[in-house]
């Protein structure tokens, strides 16, 4: 929060929201359920609002354990380097 009492959103948030979501499914008291949501939320994001994770976070999904994020990752991260994506 800033000193007038408004929430000032930093890119910083979006990678502790990511942290956070890992965590979460690294527990293993965490129900599929939880974590089908949540993987489930991060690809629809990636899918469809991808511009709004930096480089580093789409580097760093792509190298998840569940094959569903790091797929969405690397299309998000060739769109953004067609360059790369042809190599």
């Amino acid at each position: 929060m800033s000193c007038d009492n408004e929430i000032v959103l930093t890119r910083s948030i979006t990678m502790a929201t990511l942290e956070a979501f890992r965590c979460v499914l690294d527990d293993a008291r965490t129900p599929e359920i939880i974590r089908h949501h949540i993987i489930d939320a991060l690809q629809y994001a990636l899918r469809n609002y991808g511009q709004v994770f930096t480089a580093k976070e789409v580097e760093w999904l792509t190298a998840w354990d569940d094959p569903r994020i790091p797929l969405a990752a690397r299309k998000e991260r060739d769109k953004r380097d067609p360059v790369a994506a042809a190599r």
